[in-house]
């Protein structure tokens, strides 16, 4: 197979998928890794949409591309803006 017959993968196209983003949120999480964790938000909202997110989150859309970014570093309050707007819940486990 030519390499011009790959086909692109879009990970914000994929990223609309629900089950998809549970399983990004959950490979970030479990790695415990903090730029992972926004990177997997952060797809995720520009597949539902930036702007919406962001007024839905409370914060400007400005605020939230910053948390969201490589550098980003949300408050607990602004995350759970974020995962509100975006509809996601997060569980807890004790494991010991």
């Amino acid at each position: 197979m030519k390499v011009s017959e790959l086909q692109t993968f879009n990970s914000v196209e994929a990223a609309q998928d629900p089950l998809v983003q549970e399983e990004l949120l959950n490979m970030a999480w479990e790695d415990g890794n903090i730029p992972a964790i926004t990177h997997a938000l952060s797809v995720i909202a520009k597949a539902r949409g930036m702007s919406e997110t962001a007024n839905k989150a409370g914060i400007s859309r400005p605020a939230l591309y910053k948390a969201l970014s490589n550098k980003g570093n949300p408050s607990l309050s602004s995350l759970m803006g974020i995962m509100r707007a975006l509809g996601i819940q997060a569980t807890f486990h004790t494991t010991a």
